[in-house]
Parts: structure tokens; C-alpha cells; sequence
């Protein structure tokens, strides 16, 4: 085995463990100490250049304690030390150049290896390394240090940070490397559970039908019915899938009801009144004219099965029976969902180290001196959107800070 000495030593280069380096780095220059990052795959920030569809979006305008599954005063804490408009000032910092979709932050670049490589650039300025394939198998604190085996060698540090993120998404460098180390030293975890999916539905037949549709709707589970969540939806033959839909995924179960409003720019009410109206300025047309220009046509076919009524019939021979069944489908139909998607399929995971065991302040462990936990292997996750990704860059600089300080005082 060889050995190797450093002065902070954080397992991981993802999202959290970046951060943390980045924002360590000058402070760790000035003050000649020495920082490394253990990376266990081969190329690192591997879930960065997937996030977004490709594109990173790294932070969102609407970072809040309700964007957040998890200890909400945890989470609370966290976000009042790094809010977006703190995350945008980091960013500008290492030279990133961004713009706004919505709220969503994205680099101007559109890709988001323009993140990773703004990263690896300040690193590299202020001489950290990122050490790739070396996956750490077991950790200890020993004489006031922490002694970091993996396969081929013995690291040492005065600081140590586990940043390895979650299980989710194996493909990508999911793990449950974080979980193991965190219990050597006494953490306790809750069990991991995928996160962040998009729905296989029962209803086989009528996705084979709608399949390729993609329009913005208002999705709920029947037993959460006060997380409604409206963006762009796109069916498959298999289901479901949209950022709305990634974002309500933690809850569900096989069997979960899952409520789909197709025309959330309308009211209840305003509806009714539409369709009536259309009804009679168009007595004479066929069922499908009532819809037709605001629904696609496969699925107004659907509604028109599903509702059970006929398609021939004339807009002056439906009945208010016929109206109601119309609005209630378009406003909340149900569909059944099939199971979860295993971590293969799942971008976040539910569960990590508890984070009661955690400092929020200061994201030092309360179960070992001068370790630090941080980023995804949290017991925190996030709606779909940016939140996720804005967590990891709040812990591991809040991290940062606090062992910055703690430099600066040896």
C-alpha cells in the first residue's frame, strides 16, 4: 500500500464535493494546505453532464424549505446560508456565464460540461487534485487524523469530507459506497429508496393511444392532494414522464392514483362555461368539435371513449350528465400507477445519513470529529428543477467555510 498525506480529503467529485473544493481552494492556497478529491469512477461529475436533459440546471430562482422532502429545519438552515442570488454569486465567480428559463438557471454554453469544466478549471488554478479510480473502502480517526484506505492506497487529513452522493442512477456513479463509510464511523442511515422517476401506468390500451402526446398539465397522487404540480408532461407507451411527474415519484406506490388535469389554464368554472358556450355556438357539429384546437385529437378521442359518449351525437344532444362527466375526466383523470422504477431509473434518491446527526450550520458530523457530510448522501432530496443540484452547492460550501475557518486558526 502506498501512503499519501494531505491536509483535507474529500471522497467524492460530484456536485457537493466540487463545491466544496472550489470554494476551499484559495483560503486552502493561502494557508499552504493541501486539498484532494477521491473520485471512485473513472471521470468525474458524471451526474453534472446528465442533469437537465444535458443542459445542468444548477440552481432555481424558487429555492425554498417547500421545494425540499426532508427535516425542514435542516433544510431551512442550509438555504438561508447559500440562497439562489448566493449561488449565482459563487458561479460568477468561477467565470460561468448563465441564463434564466423561468426561474431555472442554465449555462449560456447549453451544455453542461461548461459547469464541470468551470469547476476543474478553478481547481486546477489553485493546485487541488482530483485523484479518479480510487475508490475508499474503509475510513478511520486515529492521533487527531483520519486514515482513508482504498484499493491501492493510505491516505491521511486533518479534515475529511464524505461527499460520494447516493445510490441512484448507477450509470452515472450512483453508489452505496457513502451509506458504508458513514455507519464505520457511527452514522445511522435511512434506508435509500429511488427518487425523482418518471410512471409506468396500468392503462396499457389507452397510453398506446396518447403515446407521444406532450402538453402542460397539473399532476397530483390522490394521497397527497395538496402537491399539485403543473409543467410539461409526455406520455409513452409505458407511461408518464415530465419534471412535474419526477417530482411527486418519492410518494408513490404500486397502485398509487394519480390525477391528471389536461387543462390546468382553466378554472372549473371557466370551463363549464367553454364548453357550453361552444356547445352552443357549434349545436350542430359532431362531440369531437367541442374539443377540437385545445386538446389533440387522439386525445379527445380517449375522453370520448372514456366518458362513454358517442361520437356521431350532435354538440345539441348532450346532456349535463355528459358535461359534467366531459370537465370532471379533463380536470382530474385518473390513472393508476404500475410500481416504481428502480435506482437504475431514478435520478435522486430518498434517504441518507440522518440529519439529525448532522450540524446544519456547519455540516460537521455530531458522530466524529472533523468529518463532514454533505451533498446527496443527506437524508434530504428535492422537486424536480434545479433543487437538487442547488443543495449540493450549499452544503459542501457551507462545509468549506467552516473548515476555512478552522485554517485559519491552526
Amino acid at each position: 500500500m502506498r501512503e499519501k498525506n494531505t491536509d483535507i480529503l474529500i471522497i467524492g467529485a460530484g456536485a457537493s464535493a466540487l463545491a466544496c473544493g472550489a470554494e476551499l481552494a484559495p483560503k486552502a492556497k493561502e494557508q499552504n494546505k493541501k486539498i484532494i478529491l477521491l473520485e471512485a469512477q473513472k471521470v468525474c461529475a458524471r451526474k453534472i453532464l446528465i442533469s437537465g436533459n444535458g443542459r445542468c440546471n444548477f440552481t432555481n430562482a424558487a429555492a425554498a424549505p417547500c421545494k425540499y422532502y426532508g427535516d425542514k429545519t435542516f433544510i431551512t438552515e442550509i438555504l438561508k446560508q447559500f440562497p439562489p442570488a448566493a449561488c449565482l454569486k459563487f458561479f460568477d465567480k468561477l467565470g460561468l456565464k448563465y441564463i434564466s428559463e423561468n426561474g431555472r438557471y442554465f449555462p449560456i454554453a447549453g451544455k453542461a460540461s461548461a459547469v464541470k469544466e468551470c469547476f476543474l478549471n478553478w481547481l486546477e488554478n489553485y493546485g487541488v487534485q482530483i485523484l479518479e479510480n480510487q475508490t475508499a473502502t474503509e475510513i478511520k480517526h486515529k492521533s487527531n487524523l483520519w486514515e482513508v484506505k482504498t484499493q491501492d492506497t493510505i491516505y491521511t487529513a486533518k479534515y475529511l469530507v464524505l461527499a460520494c452522493g447516493s445510490k441512484a442512477y448507477p450509470q452515472a456513479g450512483g453508489t452505496e459506497l457513502g451509506y458504508m463509510l458513514a455507519r464505520q464511523v457511527g452514522h445511522k442511515i435511512k434506508m435509500p429508496a429511488p427518487a425523482l422517476f418518471g410512471f409506468d401506468l396500468q392503462e396499457k390500451k389507452a397510453l398506446i393511444r396518447i403515446a407521444g402526446i406532450k402538453m402542460q398539465a397539473r399532476v397530483w397522487l390522490e394521497k397527497h392532494p395538496q402537491n399539485k404540480q403543473t409543467d410539461e408532461i409526455l406520455f409513452t407507451t409505458r407511461g408518464v414522464n415530465g419534471n412535474n411527474i419526477l417530482t411527486l415519484s418519492r410518494n408513490a406506490q404500486a397502485g398509487s392514483k394519480l390525477f391528471i388535469d389536461f387543462l390546468p389554464q382553466f378554472s372549473a368554472e371557466d370551463l363549464h362555461k367553454y364548453l357550453t358556450q361552444r356547445a352552443s355556438n357549434l349545436p350542430n357539429l359532431k362531440t369531437k368539435a367541442l374539443l377540437s384546437g385545445i386538446l389533440p385529437d387522439s386525445l379527445i378521442n380517449l375522453l370520448i371513449d372514456f366518458a362513454h359518449l358517442r361520437k356521431n351525437n350532435k354538440l345539441i344532444e348532450l346532456n349535463p350528465s355528459n358535461f359534467a362527466k366531459i370537465e370532471e375526466t379533463l380536470k382530474a383523470w385518473p390513472f393508476t400507477v404500475a410500481g416504481i422504477r428502480p435506482f437504475e431509473e431514478a435520478y435522486s434518491a430518498a434517504g441518507g445519513v440522518l440529519t439529525s446527526e448532522v450540524d446544519a450550520k456547519t455540516l460537521h458530523s455530531k458522530c466524529a470529529e472533523n468529518l463532514f457530510i454533505i451533498g446527496e448522501l443527506l437524508d434530504v432530496d428535492a422537486f424536480c428543477g434545479g433543487f437538487s443540484l442547488h443543495f449540493a452547492f450549499a452544503t459542501g460550501i457551507s462545509a468549506a467555510k467552516n473548515i476555512g475557518d478552522k485554517l485559519c486558526k491552526i
